[in-house]
């Protein structure tokens, strides 16, 4: 049997190479993102066993509504233990009391989760396609050797990658008002103008 040639050697070289590129991507990728969050929460910390922040001033945050199209949990402060916080200048401008949002899919089912494995599974993808292009074009027993084990360890490697297609979480809470941010915000608009104004009744019961 002769030699595998130098190119069969090449792309089994290049297609290892992009699969480690791939899975740098993907965990660098989720560092940023674990990085974002924390600076996005800004000193609030979640605790899954209440799914309730609790803020710097040992305050909580309980869930309000969650927005089924981004897969974002809102939650908020009460606005009377806010408004009256000595830390509330530099914390929130809302009198409705601070807001935190948290996406309730981990990693990599969340929407940026999604988009950044999508690139790193499109490389492993580019990796497993130059295998069995060259194994086409090549047709030596030792040149198919070469790239079937290459294939076989490629395929490998990026399985873990694909999995998260093979199943979504379907944990959206049932007990919450299911909105999206546009609707949240025309619901706080009601709730300030019924909080300043008050409803309609109630100034016909106080006239009376």
């Amino acid at each position: 049997m002769t030699a595998p040639d130098i190119a069969a050697w090449l792309v089994a070289g290049y297609a290892l190479a992009l699969v480690g590129v791939a899975w740098v991507f993907d965990r660098m990728a989720k560092r940023a993102s674990e990085r974002a969050e924390r600076w996005h929460s800004g000193g609030f910390v979640y605790h899954d066993d209440h799914d309730a922040w609790k803020c710097p001033e040992d305050q909580w945050l309980w869930p309000t509504s969650f927005d089924p199209a981004n897969r974002v949990m809102r939650y908020r402060a009460r606005p009377s233990v806010c408004n009256s916080c000595p830390v509330k200048e530099s914390c929130t401008t809302s009198s409705r009391g601070r807001e935190v949002s948290r996406q309730v899919d981990p990693w990599p089912h969340s929407e940026a989760g999604r988009f950044h494995r999508g690139i790193a599974c499109a490389i492993a993808g580019l990796a497993i396609t130059m295998v069995i292009a060259q194994a086409l074009i090549q047709y030596s027993a030792s040149d198919l050797l070469v790239l079937g084990g290459t294939l076989a360890v490629v395929a490998t490697l990026s399985f873990p990658l694909f999995r998260h297609l093979l199943a979504t979480p379907a944990n959206a809470p049932d007990h919450l008002p299911h909105r999206s941010a546009q609707e949240d915000s025309i619901a706080a608009a009601i709730d300030r103008y019924s909080t300043q104004w008050g409803s309609r009744s109630s100034k016909e019961r106080e006239a009376k």
